[in-house]
């Protein structure tokens, strides 16, 4: 495992590392506005494929993508009025259930059966700037074994998750929780998982 370590001034530069890296198919944990995240070219069926590996997490429990900006989520998603709203709350620590324009560009795992997609625009200028650089989305799913707990120093990395290639170190992160998830497929938004971002309605 290569370690990156992580500094502020230096985001956009670690982004086009790591963007590069992503786009050949490796595993990177980078920092997130809630703990470390697993990323992997969203597009990319093998490199999806090793994230639910190194997880051990069963394919067919779904992960979000974290996206480049808000014009992304237009360009991917079917977007309504009440996305609309949504949307305007982004960048914010918040999952936004949505249907896929063409769901059959992205591998299992990201997609579900029914052509819907998890979104984040995280606050975070990690993730962003990765998925600005590639032009397409990263996987946003927490670096830990599935089932275990999120982690937030990066120590506990190599332990947890041998197997990645890269580790972008940004030593003990705040332990703030996952993102919020709404579900926005159906006529009235639904919660799936209240986090650590309070809706405004």
């Amino acid at each position: 495992m290569i370690t990156i370590k992580y500094s502020p001034s230096k985001c956009r530069d670690i982004a086009a590392i790591i963007a590069e890296e992503i786009k050949d198919g490796r595993l990177v944990v980078i920092p997130t506005d809630t703990c470390y995240g697993l990323a992997a070219y969203a597009l990319n069926s093998k490199a999806v494929e090793r994230v639910f590996q190194v997880k051990r997490r069963p394919l067919d429990r779904v992960i979000s993508v974290f996206v480049g900006s808000k014009r992304d989520i237009y360009r991917l998603c079917l977007v309504n009025k009440l996305a609309e709203e949504y949307i305007k709350l982004l960048p914010a620590r918040l999952t936004l259930i949505l249907r896929a324009k063409n769901p059959e560009q992205f591998p299992r795992g990201v997609v579900t059966p029914e052509g819907n997609i998890g979104i984040r625009l995280s606050p975070h200028p990690l993730p962003t700037t990765i998925a600005e650089i590639l032009k397409a989305p990263i996987t946003a799913t927490s670096a830990n074994i599935s089932g275990e707990e999120p982690i937030y120093d990066s120590k506990l990395i190599p332990i947890s998750l041998p197997d990645v290639d890269i580790l972008v170190d940004a030593g003990k992160l705040p332990e703030i929780p996952p993102s919020t998830v709404v579900d926005l497929t159906g006529e009235k938004p639904v919660v799936l998982r209240k986090g650590s971002y309070t809706l405004p309605f």
